[in-house]
């Protein structure tokens, strides 16, 4: 088999030479389905069945594998979707055909039906796809071996090249946890268990160990995971979730058993109350809330400590501010305010700005306002749990 090198080509194939293709690839894929090049090999082909769904969306195609109705909002229901979403309601799905691809808190279910927009339907489509074509590539996996047919070998071993490298798990630093996660970690009570362990604590705990990055929270990345870390959260991150469920008032895990099943929930393992690594999928994987539907949800265990209230400065028109630094190099003098751009190359907070410049940090921050209104430079807070962790870790 000789691959081509215009991308093109594989873009506008026939519709026989699409479906060899791709019968073909999920053959090569089932002889390691759960391996790390077989979910960005799936990943990958997600992402184009939805491009070219944004080109051409075909209810009809997508009605083969789940049912898709218009939408029967009206009055009231119709203004609280549009508050909530900002986007008109056109179809509505089955609940039980779509819930472990969706968010329940964030979507819109009345009645049985999950009410989505033309957006939400190509998105929620692609999901139910990637998990239908996923049991298929375990389905035919066993039969894909016993033929050894070294064309699906070829195409896997291709698939090694284009694959992107996985980021490697971190020990947990208990230390650098927030004060949110630290109160939901000790123990809780009745009202903010429910919450704390089971929303909080279990996405916190898992993405911090197995992928602490800001990258999750980028909404076309997703994060496929190797057996090995599955294998870390069933036996590493569930029992300190448990034990910290112990520690509630009272414990929350003996007083509410079909918590536990929750917990999986969110991990993605499913509703199931014993879960394997072949579970891993079965539902999402959660984010851990932000700070503000933690402040909603459970406003107790919100007590921002000084690193909370930090802001992270940057640089958000680069033009003007190297014309200024080039300005300022010209006449061989440089103000306050240029020198903070210069800094910015590699300090993002006061205190480092302050220490690298040696100027008091209330100087430093009246510049920053200056800087900030003339939208030169801008900054970001912690806006959740993880981003706090993530940022203190990076603390010498």
């Amino acid at each position: 088999m000789k691959f081509k090198k215009n991308p093109d080509y594989y873009v506008n194939l026939e519709e026989k030479e699409d479906i060899i293709s791709f019968f073909l690839l999920c053959q090569s894929l089932a002889l390691s389905p759960n391996s790390q090049k077989s979910f960005h090999a799936l990943n990958i082909l997600k992402q184009t069945i939805h491009k070219r769904l944004e080109i051409n969306p075909d209810i009809t195609d997508m009605k083969e594998l789940m049912s898709i109705e218009p939408s029967d909002l009206r009055g009231e229901d119709t203004y609280r979707l549009k508050s909530l979403k900002n986007a008109p309601a056109e179809f509505m799905l089955n609940w039980y055909e779509v819930y472990d691809v969706i968010d329940p808190v964030s979507e819109y279910i009345l009645k049985g039906k999950v009410h989505v927009s033309k957006y939400e339907l190509a998105k929620i489509y692609v999901e139910v796809l990637g998990k239908k074509i996923y049991r298929y590539l375990n389905s035919i996996s066993e039969a894909i071996i016993k033929a050894d047919h070294p064309l699906h070998k070829k195409i896997l071993n291709s698939i090694k090249f284009y694959s992107a490298p996985i980021k490697t798990t971190e020990k947990l630093s208990s230390n650098k946890f927030p004060p949110c996660v630290n109160a939901s970690f000790n123990g809780v009570s009745a009202g903010t268990r429910n919450y704390a362990v089971t929303v909080l604590l279990t996405s916190f705990l898992s993405y911090a160990r197995i992928f602490p990055s800001t990258k999750i929270f980028d909404r076309n990345f997703n994060v496929k995971l190797q057996e090995k870390e599955i294998e870390v959260i069933l036996k590493e991150i569930v029992p300190m979730i448990f034990e910290a469920g112990g520690r509630c008032d009272p414990p929350l895990f003996k007083d509410q058993p079909i918590e536990k099943e929750n917990v999986f929930y969110h991990l993605g393992f499913g509703l199931t109350s014993s879960p394997n690594i072949k579970d891993f999928g079965r539902s999402k994987w959660y984010l851990p809330p932000n700070c503000s539907k933690i402040r909603e949800n459970a406003p107790s265990l919100c007590h921002p400590d000084d690193f909370c209230r930090k802001k992270f400065y940057q640089i958000i028109d680069k033009e003007k501010a190297s014309n200024l630094i080039k300005a300022s190099e010209k006449r061989d003098k440089k103000s306050l305010g240029e020198k903070i751009l210069e800094a910015l190359e590699k300090c993002d907070t006061v205190e480092k700005m302050s220490s690298q410049l040696n100027i008091s940090e209330k100087e430093i921050e009246k510049q920053l306002d200056i800087l900030i209104r003339n939208k030169i430079v801008g900054y970001k807070g912690i806006n959740n749990p993880l981003i706090y962790y993530i940022r203190r870790k990076r603390l010498p």
